[in-house]
Order: structure tokens, then sequence, then C-alpha cells
């Protein structure tokens, strides 16, 4: 891999990730929010389906296919289907 393929691949991050913080989730390169709830939020990936069940959850969105979860999650549970 030449050094511009490498500089394209870490500007244009297309992984999905989850990053975990006190009270807060930040989801990024999702593909849809399929249920939008203050018990329950479902996201489709390109590979599964996260569903996080908790409470007073509330969304932020910060960018295209970049959002900020708060609230108390309970559990989480990944979906292949």
């Amino acid at each position: 891999m030449n050094n511009f393929s490498k500089l394209k691949n870490y500007i244009v991050d297309s992984e999905f990730r989850i990053t975990f913080f006190e009270n807060k989730i930040h989801v990024v390169n999702y593909l849809d929010l399929v249920t939008l709830g203050s018990n329950q939020i479902k996201i489709q990936t390109y590979s599964f389906t996260l569903l996080l069940i908790g409470e007073n959850l509330t969304l932020s969105k910060m960018l295209d296919h970049e959002i900020l979860i708060h609230g108390k999650i309970i559990r989480m549970e990944i979906s292949y289907e």
C-alpha cells in the first residue's frame, strides 16, 4: 500500500465504531437508525443490527452517520440477520 492509499484510508474512514463513555455512547459510520425511543435504540450497520436497551436514552446527531447517545445503557444486543 502506497502513502497516498494510507492517507486516503485515514481520511475516508468508513469503518463502524462505537466508543463508550460514562453515560454516553459515540457511534460512527452506522447505516440507519431503525428504532429511536427513550428505552430502546436500534442501529443498523453494514454487518449487523445493534440494539441498545436502557433508561432516559436521548440522541444528539453530530454529523452524517455519527451520533452521540446519552442515558443509562442496561443491555446491548447484536443480531447478525
